[in-house]
């Protein structure tokens, strides 16, 4: 069973995603064709459509969701530690609450962060 608050913190992270989701197709038309696109590694940076500024809200929608996954079945989790039968709901919402907290901290990093240089600029 997972916790009221548990279902009302992960809406947090949806919302946000939402709300730059509107943002970023509300200007869509004012961003330039093509973009830059910043790689990792060695590698240079090189231009891209500006189909790429969703690529980052996809990514984080399937974060959420395998997220969303782990917390629904936590006595899935392989634990590296031995759960008392006392303090296993105990110990389900703490780690419940721990993936949440996470969801939210991902969500406000990826989601402004991805296409700053060219939406806010």
């Amino acid at each position: 069973m997972i916790p009221k608050y548990i279902k009302v913190l992960f809406c947090i992270p949806i919302v946000i995603i939402l709300c730059y989701s509107v943002y970023l197709l509300s200007v869509y038309s004012s961003v330039p064709e093509i973009i830059p696109i910043h790689s990792y590694g060695g590698r240079k940076d090189e231009y891209g459509s500006k189909i790429f500024l969703f690529l980052p809200v996809v990514l984080n929608l399937i974060i959420l969701i395998f997220t969303w996954l782990i917390i629904r079945r936590p006595d899935k989790i392989k634990f590296t530690f031995e759960i008392n039968e006392n303090d296993r709901e105990k110990t389900y919402h703490t780690i419940q609450m721990i993936l949440v907290i996470l969801s939210i901290f991902v969500t406000i990093m990826m989601s402004p962060l991805s296409f700053f240089d060219v939406v806010y600029k």
